[in-house]
């Protein structure tokens, strides 16, 4: 529904100077955070956050011994707090690097004004997801800060739709 709200503002006039590299990566920028934003529900969803109240590390170890200690393996992905967890913690460190290095490829492309402002409010949002991520997982999950993350899932994924569309 935004995308097509972001059509009725602003409507394509002719073609942008940007390389289809930027646009592909931002499109898949969008969908990495789409699958982040998957991922935090199950986090929630199995009160994982509940577990492995440390960062970087989860209870001093990189990768947690219980990893993938479910059977049949696949459970995992879904069931077990510590595969969950590390997950979004893995997926939030991927889109720390990738996230900074489309807003420089913004930057340093003939892009226009409104695709320079998505790589700026994406990164902006990004930067307040993984402080409300990092205080939420430290503080033991108070309810009002677990939520304020999760909206700042939304204004995430809403800013990397911006941007995406901007460069279309």
């Amino acid at each position: 529904m935004l995308w097509v709200a972001l059509d009725l503002l602003f409507p394509r006039t002719h073609p942008g100077a940007v390389s289809a590299g930027l646009r592909r990566f931002a499109t898949a920028l969008a969908v990495l955070i789409f699958v982040m934003v998957l991922s935090g529900g199950l986090v929630a969803g199995i009160r994982a956050g509940l577990a492995y109240n440390t960062f970087p590390l989860m209870n001093g170890r990189l990768v947690p011994p219980e990893i993938f200690s479910l059977d049949p393996w696949y459970l995992n992905f879904f069931s077990n707090m510590a595969t969950v967890q590390f997950d979004h913690r893995l997926i939030a460190w991927l889109l720390a690097f990738l996230v900074p290095w489309f807003w420089l490829r913004v930057r340093r492309e003939a892009a226009s004004s409104r695709a320079r402002l998505g790589a700026h409010l994406l990164l902006a949002a990004l930067a307040l997801q993984i402080a409300l991520g990092i205080a939420t997982l430290l503080l033991a999950v108070p309810v009002p800060l677990a939520a304020a993350h999760q909206a700042g899932a939304l204004l995430v994924f809403s800013a990397a739709l911006f941007a995406a569309h901007s460069l279309r």
